[in-house]
């Protein structure tokens, strides 16, 4: 077998972002540990459909088993993109086989185009599938073949870290990521991460992650990276591993990254670990500073502590952009505590950044892992909600519904309002823009030392960069194909 692994990352939400995805890089190293050989066409839908027809010649010219991986890990519509392209794929190879990964919902429609699908994270299922192994544990769907592992061994898998092979074909300005530790230990109420609540039993060797890191500057002039870590300072040992993956260095790595502002203030030890560390950008996602209403969501620290511990960190990583998350609506809070709250971020300067979103209560009737919905999804009474009618879908997903909820102080449709609100009255007194947003424009050479950011320039700015950056990355693969 010969895999050709299409991953787009692109399209979602920031298609302005340059982002390396991490998924194809565990796939092709998973590949390549069962002894077949595999490469990445990143960003597929940048590509002309007789470019990609022309790699898949040269590359599967001396195979009768090509595989086709695509990985889509924000929309899986863009398979659609493609769809003249995998149709001429299942026409010209009698043998292809067309799997997809990097969703968690199967919908039917795709069936025509894609042969087998992965739900969640599924590199267990997936070295039971390229083995020919039994599969009928993980079957959920038999036509397409669709695999969800829905009793995941966190043991199989492993902190993910990208090879650094020439067919990769980076450049100075890409932000590669890596992952410390498999899964999250918390389970916050409003969370749908599949991994949550997990005991983690395996982290990055501090010196894979060293060779990494100089192998990748050496090579290529890298010095732009994110975790995908959910929390980068659950536990000391993350903290500690990057700290000793940067000493002895010839360049300091810029990482972006989420963490919980919540345990900064409990664990004041670690304000020393990121003071070492400098981070290019941390998101906190705060969504309240009213103490009951954080207790409810399981983060539990007090409002003074979290005020205070911001100041500090402000201190100690001045260059760190900072961001924090609020949801409007939540049971327990109030318009007059969320105004009073963001206010004082922004006389003290306490943020950067920061995002408002309405609470979001959904329902699937998609086939889906068991974590994906929320503990408040599945159980929003528990919690202070009560729910009626569907409103929306969810990122186009007519399977996936957003539905009317109301708390005791708002309700769906009150909860965008004040969001509006929020933004119009708040407009240039803070910056409404994510951590990777703030990195990606900085990679890519845009936020200038003592420059007022204009965010809205930005984003213009960096979706011309970012295309001829992978304009190029597309002319040096098509080198690497010969093509």
């Amino acid at each position: 077998m010969k895999f050709l692994i299409l991953c787009e990352n692109s399209n979602g939400a920031w298609p302005y972002l340059h982002y390396r995805g991490l998924g194809a890089f565990e796939l092709k190293k998973r590949v390549k540990d069962h002894g077949y050989d595999a490469t990445i066409i990143e960003w597929f839908t940048h590509w002309k459909n007789d470019d990609l027809i022309k790699a898949s010649q040269v590359y599967f010219k001396d195979t009768d088993q090509p595989v086709i991986a695509v990985s889509t890990p924000f929309d899986n519509k863009d398979l659609y993109k493609i769809e003249t392209f995998l149709r001429w794929c299942k026409k010209t190879y009698p043998n292809v086989k067309i799997i997809h990964g990097g969703s968690r919902t199967f919908q039917e429609t795709l069936g025509g185009l894609v042969d087998v699908f992965f739900l969640g994270r599924s590199m267990e299922i997936f070295d039971q599938w390229i083995s020919n192994k039994d599969l009928s544990k993980f079957t959920v769907n038999k036509s397409p073949l669709v695999l969800m592992n829905r009793n995941f061994d966190q043991k199989i898998d492993n902190p993910v870290i990208p090879d650094l092979d020439e067919d990769n074909c980076f450049v100075s300005r890409d932000i590669l990521g890596f992952e410390i530790g498999v899964g999250c230990k918390f389970n916050c109420t409003f969370c749908n991460y599949e991994l949550r609540g997990a005991k983690i039993t395996k982290f990055l060797d501090a010196k894979e992650l060293h060779n990494y890191f100089e192998v990748a500057y050496k090579k290529y002039g890298v010095t732009n990276y994110y975790t995908s870590d959910d929390t980068i300072n659950e536990s000391d040992e993350k903290l500690e591993i990057i700290i000793e993956a940067m000493e002895g260095l010839d360049y300091k790595p810029k990482i972006t990254s989420f963490a919980r502002l919540d345990l900064f203030s409990k664990r004041k030890h670690q304000l020393d670990m990121i003071e070492k560390i400098q981070f290019a950008a941390l998101f906190f996602g705060i969504e309240s500073f009213n103490p009951e209403v954080s207790k409810s969501m399981r983060k539990r620290t007090g409002l003074i502590d979290n005020f205070e511990t911001l100041k500090e960190i402000k201190k100690r990583c001045p260059d760190t952009y900072t961001i924090g998350s609020l949801i409007a609506g939540l049971s327990g809070d109030s318009k007059e505590n969320m105004i009073q709250s963001i206010e004082r971020v922004i006389n003290e300067k306490l943020l950067w950044g920061l995002q408002v979103y309405p609470l979001l209560v959904t329902e699937t009737s998609n086939v889906s892992d068991d974590y994906f919905l929320s503990d408040l999804d599945q159980n929003p009474e528990q919690y202070g909600y009560k729910t009626s009618i569907p409103i929306t879908s969810l990122h186009g997903d007519r399977e996936t519904q957003v539905v009317h909820w109301e708390s005791d102080w708002s309700n769906s449709v009150d909860a965008q309002k004040l969001v509006d609100e929020i933004y119009e009255t708040y407009e240039g007194q803070i910056i409404f823009m994510n951590h990777y947003e703030y990195a990606g424009f900085k990679s890519l050479g845009l936020i200038k030392p003592n420059k007022k950011i204009d965010y809205e320039s930005l984003k213009h700015q960096s979706f011309n960069v970012s295309s001829q950056l992978k304009h190029q990355y597309i002319l040096n693969k098509k080198r690497y194909f010969g093509i």
